[in-house]
């Protein structure tokens, strides 16, 4: 054997050794290699973003799970966690277990470098500055005011479905489309007093919605694999052969910079209520002083109207395709609404005795969360004992997929069915024991996230689908 080849062979056995200790590495990291999962997803990211990729990841999730138990590996340093016990934990207001990197996907690029802004922000304090001077702008006081915004809204959504409606032969249209334009104007509305336009344009408006899924779509793949995210959306090389949609951002811009004129010459041509705007500036002026944060401002209109609408929308979407699909539910709805002698639009103060409604939203949301991607946190230094015993390591991810918490049994049986009743007292329970039940069903709610926002969603989501289906 030549001194070549003895060379190559050792050479190549060297990379195999190397090879195989970085793969053992990488399998046992943490003490991870005890947790089941896909044999891929131990080794690599891959399997996450080809998952992701396939747009069925929450339905393959809640497979896993079921297959496997509480705790999955999906990645080499990420476990994906069912318990619903976890939630408050993990999730609460103390904020003990930070964002990990898939959050740095969503931070918006200014200048070619990501910016801090209020969803992609890791650092709590940071968070806590952004978040805090308008947190009373989604309090349930703020949300009642904001009532008539949405009222003019719902009328506006009702006479477009009555006019297109009467236009078409078989007197059907695509809800699904109606839905998402009406939550765009909606939230827009509340933010602005103002709209793009999509429910007069009954359709996209300069292809904004377009865009806007695009981002969706590369967004969702770089959560899997975040440090991608400086490749292809914060590198300034790549941000000077793309530029991103800025429609809505310099619609935004002309709207907030002619509120501020108006506020500062204090010439309100008529009275209006108070939209999210009026609150932005003034948490953005508290201090009193001649000058705005015009970044911050842009910063939390722009988080309202991206984190706000489309999820609305999907919400609106579910629990009318529910209806449709479980017609004797409907039927129970629509009962309890002739009877209630509703107003038109309804108020907030009358939708508060509509149980069967409040059941229906909150089970269409528990089936059909708004977030098909786990929310992904970092075990803080303390680590994380699991309800097995098990401690999980200072740096390991979890995540907890909506999806998932929301199939498991502290909702009851057939937890993939349809069934409002499971938010209502039953025949055979006392009040202490519904309470009981429902408070733990709450608690393991991610279908929104834990914040002011997600709280306020929620709320409003309930309010506007009032009134829809009232009007059906």
């Amino acid at each position: 054997m030549g001194v070549t080849s003895i060379f190559a062979e050792t050479v190549a056995i060297t990379f195999c050794l190397f090879a195989s200790y970085w793969l053992l590495t990488i399998y046992t990291n943490k003490g991870l290699d005890r947790y089941p999962g896909p044999r891929l997803a131990k080794f690599t990211k891959l399997w996450h973003r080809m998952d992701v990729k396939s747009n069925k990841h929450q339905i393959h999730l809640i497979n896993l799970h079921r297959r496997y138990g509480s705790i999955v590996r999906i990645g080499p340093n990420t476990l994906s966690l069912a318990d619903p016990e976890l939630v408050p934990l993990i999730y609460g207001v103390k904020n003990e277990f930070p964002k990990s990197h898939m959050y740095d996907v969503f931070a918006p690029r200014v200048n070619g470098k990501p910016a801090n802004s209020w969803l992609s922000v890791r650092d709590a304090k940071i968070h806590a500055s952004i978040k805090r001077p308008i947190a009373n702008a989604y309090s349930l006081t703020a949300l009642v005011e904001y009532e008539p915004l949405v009222d003019d809204m719902i009328k506006k959504f009702v006479i477009r479905i009555d006019e297109t409606v009467g236009h078409q032969v078989d007197e059907s249209i695509d809800m699904a489309i109606w839905l998402r334009l009406y939550a765009f104007d909606v939230i827009m509305y509340l933010t602005f007093s103002d709209t793009l336009g999509f429910l007069e344009a009954g359709s996209d408006v300069d292809g904004f919605m377009i865009a806007l899924d695009r981002n969706l779509d590369r967004s969702a793949l770089l959560t899997t694999m975040p440090w991608a995210a400086y490749l292809v959306k914060h590198n300034p090389i790549v941000g000077f052969f793309t530029k991103d949609s800025v429609i809505f951002p310099a619609w935004a811009t002309k709207q907030i910079k002619a509120r501020m004129v108006i506020r500062d010459e204090k010439k309100d041509e008529k009275p209006r209520p108070k939209d999210f705007l009026d609150r932005f500036l003034s948490a953005a002026n508290s201090d009193g002083s001649d000058g705005y944060n015009f970044p911050l401002i842009m910063n939390w209109t722009l988080t309202n109207i991206m984190a706000g609408a489309d999820t609305t929308a999907i919400g609106l979407r579910a629990i009318l395709y529910y209806l449709l699909v479980f017609p004797s539910k409907m039927e129970v709805l629509l009962r309890e609404l002739r009877a209630a002698e509703l107003s038109y639009p309804v108020s907030w103060k009358e939708s508060q005795r509509l149980p069967y409604l409040d059941a229906c939203i909150k089970e269409a949301f528990r089936l059909h969360p708004a977030i098909g991607l786990g929310l992904e946190r970092e075990v803080p230094l303390s680590g994380l004992q699991l309800p097995n015993g098990n401690m999980l390591q200072p740096g390991t991810c979890v995540s907890m997929n909506a999806w998932v918490v929301n199939r498991q049994d502290v909702f009851g049986e057939q937890v993939d069915q349809f069934i409002p009743e499971r938010w209502l007292k039953q025949d055979h329970e006392s009040a202490t024991k519904y309470q009981e039940r429902v408070s733990k069903m709450k608690r393991a709610d991610l279908t929104f996230g834990y914040s002011y926002a997600a709280l306020a969603i929620r709320n409003l989501l309930g309010e506007q689908l009032e009134r829809v289906v009232d009007y059906q």
